[in-house]
This record gives C-alpha cells, sequence and structure tokens, in this order.
C-alpha cells in the first residue's frame, strides 16, 4: 500500500513539475513573440528614409521621384549646395526595389509621408523647411506638407500624382481611369514591359518614340522594381479640405508634353490652393531635368518671394 502511495505521489509531482515547464515554456514563447512584435513595431514606428546633405546655409529639402529616386536630384544637390545646406531623401519604394525587397503589406503614400517626417526630425530640422518635390515624391510631400504646415516655409510641387484631388472633384475622365488601372496591375515582379508602359502613362517617352530607345533606359530597366509602389499612388485619399487650409506659398509646375491627368491635377491643386502659382516648361514629365537652368532661376525667385 505504502509502495503505491509513494508512486501515486511520485506521479504527481513529476506531473506538475512537466506541467510548471510546459507553462514556463509557453510563457518563454510567448515573450519572445512579444519581444518580436515590439520590435516590428518599432521598425514601423521608426521607418525612416536615406539621406544626404550637401552644402552650409539655409535648409533646402528635395524629394525625388518614385522611379530612380534621388539620382534624379543629384546635378541640382551640387548646384544649389553652393548657397544652401541641400538635403536629398531617398524614398523607401526606391531603396526597397534597388534591394529587391518587397514593400510592407500595409505601405501606402502615409507610409513614405511618416518616413519622411521621421527624417527631418532625426536631421534637426523641425523649422518651417522650403521643400521641393517631384512626381510621386512631390504626392509624398504633399501630405506631409498639409499634416504639417507649421513646418513648410514653401511648397514646390511638380506633376505630383495626386489622384484623389481628380477623384474629390469628379474630374476623373476616362484616360485617366485608364492610367489608375494600369498602376492598379503594376505589382509583384516589374518587366520591362511593364516600366515601358508606366513611362508612357507619365509622359515620360516622347511621341513617336519607345522607352527602349531613350539613353537614360539601363538605367529604369536597373530601378524598375520601384514601381511596386504603384498600386499606392491609386489608392490614397485625402480630404480636399486640407487643401483650402494650407495657407503656404506652393509653386506648381508642369511639363509641357506630359501627361493630361498630371497636368488636371496641377489645375485642380491651383484653383483649391489659397496660394499657389504655375508654370509650365519644357520637356514631358521631367521639366526640372530637362529645363534645368529654367527651373532653378524659377524656383529661386518663387523662393526668395516667399520668403520675404
Amino acid at each position: 500500500m505504502l509502495t503505491l502511495q509513494k508512486k501515486e505521489s511520485w506521479r504527481r509531482t513529476n506531473t506538475l513539475q512537466y506541467m510548471s515547464k510546459l507553462v514556463r515554456s509557453l510563457e518563454d514563447v510567448r515573450g519572445k513573440a512579444n519581444e518580436r512584435q515590439a520590435s516590428m513595431d518599432c521598425q514601423a514606428i521608426s521607418m525612416e528614409m536615406q539621406s544626404k546633405v550637401t552644402g552650409k546655409g539655409e535648409p533646402l529639402v528635395l524629394v525625388p521621384g518614385g522611379l530612380t529616386g534621388w539620382l534624379s536630384w543629384e546635378p541640382h544637390a551640387e548646384r544649389l549646395s553652393a548657397t544652401r545646406k541641400v538635403v536629398r531623401t531617398q524614398l523607401l519604394n526606391v531603396q526597397y526595389g534597388l534591394e529587391n525587397r518587397a514593400l510592407p503589406t500595409d505601405y501606402s503614400v502615409k507610409t513614405e509621408s511618416r518616413a519622411l517626417e521621421t527624417t527631418l526630425g532625426k536631421l534637426g530640422l523641425m523649422m518651417p523647411l522650403d521643400l521641393v518635390a517631384w512626381s510621386y515624391g512631390a504626392a509624398i510631400t504633399l501630405d506631409y506638407a498639409l499634416g504639417h504646415p507649421e513646418r513648410v516655409r514653401s511648397l514646390t510641387l511638380i506633376e505630383p500624382p495626386a489622384l484623389w484631388v481628380l477623384r474629390a472633384q469628379g474630374l476623373l475622365d476616362a484616360e485617366a481611369k485608364e492610367t489608375m488601372e494600369m498602376l492598379q496591375a503594376i505589382k509583384g515582379d516589374i518587366s520591362e514591359l511593364q516600366l515601358e508602359q508606366f513611362m508612357k502613362s507619365v509622359g515620360f517617352v516622347p511621341p513617336g518614340k519607345s522607352a527602349s530607345e531613350m539613353p537614360q533606359w539601363p538605367l529604369f530597366v536597373q530601378h524598375r522594381q520601384s514601381l511596386r509602389n504603384s498600386p499606392a499612388v491609386v489608392q490614397h485619399e485625402d480630404d480636399p479640405q486640407r487643401l483650402r487650409d494650407f495657407k503656404r506659398p506652393v509653386l506648381l509646375v508642369k511639363g509641357t508634353g506630359s501627361a493630361r491627368f498630371l497636368h488636371q491635377i496641377i489645375d485642380a491643386l491651383a484653383t483649391t490652393l489659397p496660394k499657389a502659382q504655375v508654370v509650365e516648361m519644357p520637356a514631358g514629365h521631367a521639366p526640372q531635368v530637362v529645363s534645368m537652368d529654367r527651373f532653378l532661376e524659377r524656383l529661386a525667385i518663387f523662393q526668395a518671394g516667399a520668403n520675404s
């Protein structure tokens, strides 16, 4: 009888020890999972853009387009940094594309806008700034500026694909809707055919020519995975009232021969933003590159007036 009691006691003790170990093991797993989630949350919160700073003087922030990224601002930065502290940022979608990494599942224009905010904060640039942005970067910078007008001294936007502006005003025509469908379909592994379709749709390619005939084509092909951001361009929504409430000076830049929907967006912004002015120059979707001297001259006049 005593032997049976001892065996029963031993069994219970072992069972309790096993259960205790199991509970501790589960707690360890949960704890590690929580640590991983906390790390992921921290990364999401602290996500920032790469940046390059040159020159000294009043800060000037250059936010690039969504294909080749900060390379597009390199010649401008070389000239502007003679008198200004020039900050060039790299969009997350371009960085991830060059690294062939998938964008976060919840990626959006807001993801980039928050990353821009974090980057400028870490650079100590919390004061009103002169912001200059092109294409997808202009759509991102517009979102940042509308959310932080107190941090904007002047805003220059070159052909932002802010399709939400046309949607909000009921101005989406058949051509714009076709472009939106095309952008929605650009995802996954971006092909050269999709790259060419994109470049034609936004006015990069001169009439009667193929994108593959352009001297920059190898560079565009190298950056084609940047276009994984395309659905986010279409999906972004905002409140037009934020445009009406934005009282900072805005220079809106059109490129002659660019896509019709981009010019429509510029026109819609010009009639909604209280302090907007519009300028047009050659050529296509990259007027600040093709007409760099004229663009820099016009930019200097605008910023001098805005800051006086």
